[in-house]
């Protein structure tokens, strides 16, 4: 017998919609509208806890390269401001 994916729950937090299924031995827990976010481990709370860390791990990186941005943009205007001088 094959077993089906079996969609756990859903909920929503400010128009982002949680997903928890169950594959297999595993539960998955993915954000619907962001591609390749998701998580997944043996129970329900690992999974919701993987996947909390998996955006942690998102947001992390995007701070970063918003901080790299704003040292550019810094430095592009600093040198623009060199040359009306």
């Amino acid at each position: 017998m094959i077993k089906k994916k079996m969609v756990i729950f859903t909920f929503s937090i400010q128009k982002m919609k949680i997903i928890l299924k169950k594959d297999w031995d595993w539960f998955i827990a993915e954000v619907a509208w962001k591609p390749n976010v998701y998580a997944f481990w043996y129970t329900q709370e690992e999974a919701i806890q993987e996947l909390n860390n998996v955006v942690d791990m998102m947001m992390d990186y995007y701070n970063e390269e918003m901080y790299i941005q704003k040292k550019i943009k810094h430095l592009l205007e600093e040198k623009q401001y060199s040359y009306a001088l």
